[in-house]
């Protein structure tokens, strides 16, 4: 395949990929996709841009992320697709990433999410002794029967819980709660 055809079919997939997820989330758009420099440009045009860019550009990242990775997924030599919604990305307000992907040294994300992170990190129990609470838990479930209730806890550390346990054929997890932070409750499986 030429390499002219190649990127022409590459455009066609990306705006069918882009058209397919805009339609799952029951929001209309007109796509047009260029070529600019080694990437490719989808302009958007919607009466629902505010909907597709949502609360600081989050939901259009997020839908160039997730158009980026299936696009690569099918396709290694895919180039790098950049979203603009009715001249959101050329106000400074998305893509100030390099060229790499990566955020420049000192942006890329916003102060909240950063001190929401670095409270996490914080709060969060080492993995290792997750991994032995998870399985101390677990063996204290098979000696005497009773479901184990660990501690309110936070996602990340829940999922190291889950992904410990989930090959174990005697046992089930089940997060239990409201919020952000949940208690893992550990018990036997029912024949």
């Amino acid at each position: 395949m030429s390499d002219i055809s190649k990127i022409e079919d590459q455009k066609a997939k990306a705006q069918k990929t882009l058209a397919v997820m805009l339609d799952y989330l029951g929001l209309d758009a007109t796509l047009n996709v260029e070529e600019k420099g080694s990437k490719l440009a989808i302009k958007v045009a919607s009466e629902d841009a505010g909907r597709i860019i949502g609360r600081k550009g989050q939901t259009l990242e997020s839908l160039q992320l997730l158009l980026n990775r299936i696009m690569f997924k099918g396709d290694e030599e895919c180039p790098r697709i950049m979203l603009d919604i009715d001249g959101y990305a050329r106000k400074g307000g998305k893509d100030r990433r390099d060229d790499d992907g990566s955020a420049p040294e000192g942006r890329g994300e916003p102060r909240e999410r950063r001190e929401r992170r670095d409270r996490r990190d914080r709060n969060s129990v080492p993995e290792e002794q997750l991994i032995s609470q998870a399985q101390d838990a677990a063996k204290e479930v098979k000696r005497w029967g009773q479901p184990v209730t660990l501690p309110k806890m936070n996602a990340h550390d829940r999922r190291i819980i889950h992904i410990t346990l989930q090959d174990d054929p005697e046992i089930t997890t089940q997060s239990e709660g409201e919020g952000s932070l949940k208690k893992v409750v550990i018990n036997l499986k029912k024949d």
